[in-house]
């Protein structure tokens, strides 16, 4: 399949904080709808930790996309050795200074298999249609998401809990021994004219409900417009707030055949939708917490 894209347009605002830790790809605030993937970022460990890290994984990621053939199946070994290089460049730069760093990941791109997506942490992807509303809502590896997905904790007590911006997987450099965590990776055919797809870290969620967002994006104005309206919701925000907002012109399909070893790993969740099916069920395994998170976790909600 061919999907055209419109110019995606973004923010990257520094908040209320004292210093910017969130990190995008392309680092502009409008792409050409040739660009064919995005990044964003929120670094995690303090001033100047949290913003090398988020940093390292743009930059590593879009060094390692250099040379992809979009006219192809992006599959997901493809991912998976983007996602490596970026983990290999946090191992690189890591000292005593900044050992404690990390970030989260939200990564989109559109090929001829149709559209990847893939999040590691509570930077979250949606995918929204103009008929339908949203129709994907990336699934937040938090430690209070855990807490709903498993009945211990209703929905509508999640944003007041006092864990409520503590995630349980992020990307961080690790020692010989211990486990990297994994992506979330989402898979879809199912891509059509006027769809939307967004990519923010958490400082634009606490600012931005999902039914504000679609009334946003679903109104008759620019994208332009709609990105403006956005950032000014966001602009005094507790925290970094940045988006990538990226808008299909057109689709094109055809009868290319697809990779299928969409295998989850031990540790992955993989998801597949498909034009005929539109299938969300989700294959889950085991999903670890953080190396720096894991004990603490495992004491709290053993």
């Amino acid at each position: 399949m061919e999907i055209q894209l419109n110019t995606a347009y973004s923010f990257c605002q520094q908040g209320r904080r004292d210093y910017q830790e969130d990190s995008r790809f392309p680092d502009a605030d409008c792409a050409p709808g040739s660009q064919r993937f995005f990044v964003v970022c929120d670094g995690i460990g303090g001033c100047e930790k949290g913003e090398v890290a988020s940093q390292t994984v743009c930059q590593a990621m879009a060094k390692a996309m250099k040379g992809t053939d979009y006219n192809a199946d992006f599959t997901n070994s493809h991912f998976h050795r983007i996602l490596d290089a970026a983990y290999h460049a946090l191992d690189k730069i890591v000292d005593d200074s900044n050992r404690d760093m990390g970030t989260t990941m939200t990564f989109i791109c559109f090929h001829a298999g149709g559209c990847t997506m893939a999040h590691i942490g509570d930077s979250r992807i949606y995918q929204i249609r103009p008929s339908e509303g949203i129709i994907y809502r990336s699934n937040d590896h938090s430690v209070v998401n855990s807490l709903v997905h498993n009945g211990i904790l209703a929905p509508d007590e999640a944003d007041s809990h006092p864990q409520h911006n503590v995630i349980n997987r992020y990307m961080e450099a690790v020692e010989a021994d211990q486990t990297r965590c994994t992506a979330t990776v989402m898979r879809t055919e199912d891509v059509k004219a006027g769809d939307y797809f967004l990519l923010c870290t958490d400082g634009v969620l606490h600012c931005i409900s999902d039914d504000e967002l679609q009334l946003v994006l679903l109104s008759d104005k620019s994208d332009e417009e709609k990105i403006k309206e956005l950032a000014d919701m966001c602009l005094d925000s507790e925290d970094n707030n940045t988006t990538w907002l990226i808008s299909v012109s057109k689709v094109t399909a055809d009868d290319m055949e697809l990779d299928d070893t969409l295998e989850p790993t031990e540790a992955s969740v993989t998801r597949r939708m498909t034009m005929k099916t539109r299938s969300q069920e989700e294959v889950e395994s085991i999903q670890p917490s953080s190396n720096n998170l894991r004990k603490w976790f495992n004491k709290m909600f053993k």
